[in-house]
């Protein structure tokens, strides 16, 4: 595992969070470049460049248009969730159409949240335009440990929001 497929094995997929650690705290996760480049992400995590979806049209029908999804992911981020100002078509990646959340100013970086049927997201940018992706799913396990007790539990909203945090913080205090 390369230094990046390490800060998002230890900071998103196990993330200790003050005196507790969550095994299996996000399901998948991605740090992308401001240029794009993607420097590390969980198997099977893409941003598509030409992925199709279904809108509606004024007269009630519907059209397919093409999206790529990270410039309509930039565009819920640069516009902090404001979907009167955000491109046709809404945000979608991992093959889910995502519903936009709340968004949170933090130093030096911004975090928007989604939602889905079965989960949800928290995605910052950072000043420099770097990106800390990572999705959450109700369905699938979470491990909490915490004063030597370990409990069995599924995976959350906190879970996925704190470990975002805290690798932006990470990434911030790091010019990154």
């Amino acid at each position: 595992m390369d230094s990046w497929g390490k800060f998002i094995e230890g900071y998103l997929i196990n993330n200790v969070h003050g005196d507790t650690t969550i095994v299996g705290a996000v399901d998948s996760a991605a740090l992308i470049g401001a240029d794009g480049t993607v420097w590390a992400a969980t198997s099977g995590f893409a941003l598509n460049h030409a992925t199709q979806v279904e809108v509606a049209k004024e007269d009630g029908s519907y059209e397919k248009i093409t999206i790529d999804e990270r410039s309509h992911l930039l565009d819920a981020l640069n516009f902090k969730g404001d979907t009167t100002k955000m491109k046709k078509g809404g945000v979608h990646f991992l093959g889910i159409k995502w519903i936009v959340l709340d968004g949170f100013s933090g130093e030096g970086y911004y975090t928007q949240y989604f939602k889905s049927q079965t989960g949800g997201a928290a995605v910052t940018v950072t000043g420099a335009g770097n990106l800390i992706i990572a999705t959450w799913n109700s369905a699938k396990p979470a491990t909490v440990i915490k004063d030597g007790v370990t409990k069995q539990t599924k995976q959350s909203v906190g879970f996925c929001n704190n470990a975002v945090d805290d690798l932006s913080k990470v990434l911030v205090q790091s010019g990154l």
